[in-house]
Order: C-alpha cells, then structure tokens, then sequence
C-alpha cells in the first residue's frame, strides 16, 4: 500500500515502457542493471532466480489508524472498515493526541508502549512530538484503507539487514525508550518511503478497469507493465543479479508494493502448448501463431511469440509485534503465477509481449526500485557527527528533528544508527 494514487503520481518520475524494453535502458541502469540483457538467446536458459539478501517483513502501517503513530502495543481504539463511520479518521487524533497523549505515558513510565513515531519523538528530544502530529493529521475523511507505507517498507527490505533484536536506550533527558524490531523496521520503512524512483509501468487510476469483448484491458494506464519489461527485469535483476525490486501486485487503483525474492518459470510453444527447457527453442513464428487472440496488438516488428509460465514468490507483509526479539519465522512471503507471452524480433530480442487472458486482472503494475545511494539525507545530517547512537544524539540541535520530522522524513544518522544496534 502506499499514499492516494494523486501523491504517487507527484512523487514519482515514472519512465514509461510499453514495449520495446531496450529502449529504456537508462531505467535499467538506475535498478543497478549497467548491462541489461535483451536478447532471448541469452536469457532462455535462466529459469530461476533468487536474490541474495534476507528479506524482511513489516507491516504497511495504515495511514487511517495513524501510520507510524499507532500505538500497536496498546491501539486503545478500533475502526471497523466493514462498518464505517462519518467521523472514523477523527479517533486516532482523539486518542493519540488527546485521551492519552505520549506525555502521559512517558510520565507514569509507559514508553514501552508508545507507537514508533513517538518514540522517535522522545528519543530525539523533540517535546513537540512532531513526526507523531505529522502522521496524524495527515489522516482526512478521504483517506483509504490501503494507504500508507509498503513502498519504503519493500525497499527497506531488500536494502537493509533486517532489525530483530530489541534496542533499550535512554534520550538525553534520561527517559529508557525500548524500540523493539517491529519500532525500528517502522523506521526504516519511514526512511526509504516517498522517494522518486524509476519505474516501468503506467499507474492506473481506475477501480475497475474496461475490458474489450476478449478481455484485454483497453486503458492504456491500465496495462500497467508490459510483459517484455517485466520479464527482461525480473531476469536480469534478480536471475542474473540476485537482487530484489518492487512490484505494485494490485493491477487497479489500490498500491501494494512488495518486494521480489525468487522465481522460476517455464518456456512452451503457445501454439503446441509443448514446453521447452531452453526459452528460444520455444519460439513459433508469427505467422504460424493460428491460436493468437492478441494478434491485432502486436508489435509489428515482432517475428516470433513465446509463452511464460512464471511462478513469483514476493515477501509479504506483518503486523507489528511486541517482542524482544523476532525470529525468522515473523517474516512471511507469497507465491504468485501469472502466464504471459513475450514477442521477439528477427534476432531473437524481447520487444513486447501480452498478459495471458488469466491475468489481464492479476498482473504487476508499477515496478519500482530504490538503493541506499538514492535516500536524500536532510539539510542536517551532514552536521550530525558521532560514530554510535549516544555520540549521534549528543550532537543534534532541538531545531533538527522538528524540521525535518514535521515533513515526515526522520533523521538518517538516528535510524541507521538503532538498526545497526538492532542487527
């Protein structure tokens, strides 16, 4: 999940590719791919992949019950989504700011059970509890319950070692804060969400998108991504590279984002249904393709149509928990199949490609990738000096954390510093 589709739109620098992948390789090129390979010659014998850092999970942290201000230890409220009310996106305000504000607990030494956003607050010494506020009234009667933060969550994942053990320090004010894992992750999930990114895919803004009398979306915004950058990607990133990506899995208007961790896949000849172990040994010619339903779409510089079946096992996400430490098994991932072909030119190179009738609504949309080198640190953080959490906190300004806290961007030196205390 991620913000309302308005915001993604203004956040992100979308790189647009429909069908012809190669011709976008400067997207390639910032999914940490230099030298993308095209050509199904080469890539046909790739047909499994697995990337080779632990992933993790976390949870979306829901925008409606307050995103990283929900206290998970102790909510102290409840929204039923199956049964709405007028002033629903009130009740996190109403707790969280005023029935039971942060100062409270924190005076009668209930910081355990204080949400991320607060202990963030606390830790940095801003009395304001900025970030909290931030996250707060953000919330508006328009907000959706599939908002919030699987973007900088599924990033996080692939690019940092995941938080497992509880971390007990204490702010300058002498307060003991414990930022269990699930704290930290929320974190970390904060400091890799909003960034632009480059993406393959367009962004539909429809709930449910028109189909012609086959089938086939006709919104070209909802074709999302299109097989041959899909296939090409997921390939070279994760088969070849062994790194993950993020894939938006909701074809429609919903975001959810999750990162790649495996795949396999199997090549057949979509006029013989017969498969091949080899992708090009599974190629029919155009013009020998009597079975294409698609035939009035395709690339006219297309020669040869190859079928996929493909097998994607994404990480998941996981509700925030209340423990010490959290073992492997709190981190869960899903399998997803998904049948497309890929069209080939005269050399064999992936030009394009159509989703099978079986996933035409059940297909990746955007997909998205960000690295450690892309987070932009704030204005400050190039002053923040120290090489361990209490060296760090000694070196910040009261001004520091409510600048950038109040635009919901945590200081990078603080949240790296309690992740790698985590570790």
């Amino acid at each position: 999940m991620y913000k309302k589709i308005t915001l993604l739109v203004s956040a992100y620098f979308l790189v647009m590719s429909m069908t012809k992948g190669h011709s976008h390789e400067s997207a390639y090129h910032d999914f940490g791919i230099d030298q993308p390979i095209f050509n199904l010659q080469r890539l046909g014998g790739i047909t499994q992949g697995r990337v080779q850092s632990r992933l993790w999970s976390d949870d979306y942290w829901a925008k409606y019950a307050g995103g990283l201000a929900y206290r998970y230890a102790e909510p102290g409220f409840w929204i039923d989504l199956n049964n709405p009310k007028p002033n629903d996106w009130l009740v996190p305000g109403m707790h969280v700011l005023r029935s039971r504000p942060a100062s409270l607990l924190v005076r009668n030494g209930r910081t355990d059970k204080l949400s991320p956003a607060e202990k963030y607050d606390l830790l940095v010494g801003d009395t304001n509890y900025s970030l909290t506020k931030a996250f707060i009234y953000e919330i508006n009667k328009t907000t959706e319950p599939w908002e919030g933060s699987c973007d900088g969550w599924s990033y996080a994942s692939f690019n940092e070692a995941p938080p497992v053990r509880a971390v007990k320090v204490r702010n300058l004010a002498g307060h003991l804060i414990t930022f269990y894992p699930s704290d930290i992750r929320a974190l970390l999930t904060l400091l890799y969400s909003g960034y632009k990114v480059s993406s393959f895919g367009g962004k539909c803004q429809s709930d449910n998108p028109r189909v012609d009398a086959k089938g086939r979306v006709i919104d070209k915004d909802c074709r999302d991504t299109n097989p041959a950058d899909f296939h090409t990607v997921l390939v070279n990133q994760v088969g070849i590279g062994k790194r993950s990506f993020s894939v938006d899995t909701d074809y429609a208007k919903e975001v959810w984002n999750k990162p790649v961790k495996s795949f396999r896949l199997k090549y057949f000849n979509p006029q013989t249904m017969q498969y091949h172990a080899h992708g090009f040994k599974a190629k029919v010619r155009k013009s020998h393709y009597s079975r294409d339903i698609f035939s009035t779409h395709r690339n006219v510089h297309g020669r040869y149509i190859v079928g996929v079946d493909l097998q994607v096992e994404y990480q998941i996400e996981a509700f925030p928990k209340v423990a010490y430490k959290l073992a492997p098994s709190h981190d869960k991932s899903v399998s997803q199949n998904y049948r497309y072909d890929l069209e080939l030119d005269a050399n064999g190179n992936i030009i394009g490609g159509e989703w099978d009738m079986s996933a035409q609504r059940l297909h990746p949309d955007l997909i998205t990738y960000v690295s450690t080198h892309s987070l932009v640190r704030s204005q400050f953080d190039a002053q923040i000096t120290g090489s361990n959490l209490t060296e760090v906190l000694r070196s910040l300004r009261p001004h520091y954390a409510k600048s950038t806290s109040s635009n919901k961007r945590p200081l990078f030196k603080v949240v790296k510093a309690l992740a790698r205390m985590s570790q």
